[in-house]
């Protein structure tokens, strides 16, 4: 009897390899989907966080309050000096070595921060339609007690920050999702 080499795969062979790869590319695509669109609501909330200890630091190093507002539909986040929407303008630093800082920010495409909890009917607005959510004093507290903002995009699950007043520190974590709905 003699025997013959093979040179190559059979048919059934490559259904079968092409069948475990379909099935393995069902199981792992929505998988990356929905790591890619948790990344969005996860970079907004690093760029909040970073942004309030920019204007806390500001606060500290200028000796004056900074507020964190955001826009009217809450897309887009702004530090500036507290004075500047009250009085339609800026204090002057005494030393040019501090420049006084206003930053304004868009947020990652789809994601929005709005107060979250009973804060939420206690934001002040000023005339341009910045939404005042925390402001920072020149010691480095917040003026407010605590604040709780949520960072959310639809179909993902929303980010809580928490800034606790008399520190002015910030923590994030995970609430669960209604729906994708804001509360």
């Amino acid at each position: 009897m003699s025997q013959r080499k093979r040179r190559g795969v059979t048919l059934v062979e490559l259904i079968a390899v092409m069948a475990v790869l379909i099935i393995l590319g069902g199981v792992i695509l929505p998988t990356l989907t929905a790591t890619r669109r948790d990344v969005y609501v996860k970079a907004a909330a690093d760029m909040v966080r970073g942004r309030m200890t920019e204007a806390r630091s500001k606060a500290i190093e200028n000796g004056q309050a900074y507020r964190f507002a955001i826009s009217e539909d809450g897309r887009r986040i702004r530090i500036a000096p507290d004075t500047y929407e009250a009085l339609g303008e800026l204090a002057t630093s005494d030393d040019d070595s501090s420049p006084i800082l206003i930053r304004e920010d868009d947020l990652p495409k789809g994601v929005t921060v709005q107060l979250y909890g009973e804060e939420a009917e206690f934001a002040v607005q000023d005339s341009s339609g910045w939404k005042r959510l925390v402001t920072f004093q020149a010691d480095g507290t917040c003026r407010e007690d605590s604040a709780e903002l949520l960072v959310s995009e639809k179909g993902v699950t929303p980010l809580l920050i928490s800034i606790r007043g008399l520190t002015g520190a910030t923590t994030t974590s995970k609430i669960p999702a209604a729906g994708g709905a804001k509360p």
